[in-house]
């Protein structure tokens, strides 16, 4: 007898969480950001890999397309982000805002442009090339985000940044995405007049949204703390998710909207209880949400004679990892007057995540691209998924180790002068 879609749902979501949470332990254990494994087991237990392997009357027990299933994960990746806004309160956010704008804006239009070059510079069509160019725009704030609180860094002036930044290049990276969706639907002429209208559109829904939740929340918070725990968590709760629905209301992504909701909750009183409680409901849903990004890397799509696809893979990654270190990291050691923290920033905006897989995923559905330039795609995100937390830890492990080899370069005086009898 199959099983009940339901039950389908609630067992795959126990495997995922128990393995990735074990397989990111252990890679916790070897130094190297938990985040890795928690993908490695999306990729170990998709559809591609032993998922497909696993069955119960010919039905599939890992059901990595159940909408349930999904929507855990949905949960997860508003809760990381919650958790990321809850490091940065409406005030530190507005002393980074206006370098974390530029840094952000510069960091799309650069991979856009880049993007769209060298898929020109491959044979593609004008809708080919915003594709590509669209897919490289938006980092994957999710991973940035967690990868900085593993490590503790998410106070320092350098991770605000890349967070602010990375928000702002998110909501530019749907604004071209709605743009381009339009562009695909209609056929119509993208003018520019139509593409500043979107994208300035978004961007003041976003600012409004982020103005209207500062000086609401922590209101609301303050107030219900001289109640019981629950029902401040509740109210941390409606505040999160009411955040991310009026964002996805608007037009935004519901991720933009925790993480205004998050900056929100950092400006009231009642922050260390709700941050303790965020974190433990996030460590429920969070492996579902980075898990189901691992089940969509298909291995068998990279297995081609044509050598043009390697060559356009290697070059698509490449362009991904220069172009936001260029076009975030040199205004970022503008703005914190530090090549390091630029650099610093350039690295940690390198991965790609939900947008790009949006867009992708939006351009196959339309026909605009083929299954071989979705892979190139997947695989292009995934593997600057992959490298981010690894070049991010390397580079705040390389600034303890300078800090360490200061330090022991001071030389304290004596306390006493020693005497000796004439």
């Amino acid at each position: 007898m199959a099983l009940d879609p339901i039950l389908r749902a609630v067992v795959t979501i126990c495997i995922l969480v128990f393995s990735a949470k074990v397989i990111g332990e252990v890679f916790s254990w070897r130094k190297i950001p938990s985040v890795l494994g928690e993908l490695l087991a999306g990729i170990i237990l998709g559809p591609y890999a032993l998922g497909s392997l696993v069955a119960i009357n010919g039905t599939a027990l890992i059901q990595i397309d159940n909408e349930i299933v999904h929507a855990f994960g949905e949960i997860g990746g508003i809760l990381i982000l919650f958790i990321a806004g809850l490091e940065m309160s409406f005030t530190d956010f507005r002393k980074i805002g206006i370098g974390g704008f530029v840094v952000g804006s510069i960091g799309v239009v650069v991979p856009f442009i880049m993007g769209y070059g060298i898929a020109l510079a491959f044979g593609f069509g004008a809708i080919g090339c915003m594709v590509v160019g669209a897919a490289l725009v938006a980092t994957s704030i999710s991973i940035t985000a967690l990868v900085l609180q593993e490590l503790g860094q998410a106070h320092k002036p350098e991770s605000q940044m890349m967070v602010s930044a990375a928000v702002v290049d998110d909501v530019l990276g749907l604004a071209i995405l709605g743009v381009i969706v339009s562009f695909i639907t209609t056929s119509s002429a993208i003018t520019p007049i139509n593409v500043t209208t979107v994208i300035l559109t978004s961007l003041g829904l976003w600012l409004g949204l982020t103005v209207l939740l500062a000086i609401v929340v922590p209101k609301i918070l303050n107030f219900t703390s001289g109640g019981s725990d629950s029902t401040l968590e509740a109210t941390a709760t409606a505040s999160c998710f009411g955040a991310s629905a009026i964002a996805a209301y608007v037009g935004l992504s519901p991720i933009v909207g925790a993480f205004a909701a998050g900056m929100a909750v950092a400006s009231s009183r009642t922050l260390d209880k709700v941050r303790d409680y965020a974190k433990k409901l996030s460590t429920f849903f969070s492996p579902v949400f980075f898990a189901l990004a691992g089940a969509a890397f298909n291995m068998g799509s990279f297995v081609t004679s044509n050598w043009l696809f390697y060559a356009f893979l290697v070059s698509l990654v490449l362009v991904a990892i220069v172009s936001k270190i260029v076009g975030c990291g040199l205004p970022a050691a503008y703005f914190l007057k530090s090549k390091t923290k630029g650099k610093r920033v350039g690295l940690g905006m390198i991965s790609r995540g939900e947008v790009g897989l949006i867009v992708a995923g939006v351009a196959i559905a339309a026909g605009a691209i083929t299954e071989r330039t979705y892979a190139v795609i997947l695989g292009t995100v995934m593997i600057t998924t992959l490298i981010t937390p690894l070049l991010l830890r390397n580079s705040f492990k390389n600034q303890e180790l300078e800090e360490e080899v200061i330090s022991e370069d001071k030389t304290e005086p004596p306390d006493l002068i020693p005497t000796y009898p004439l």
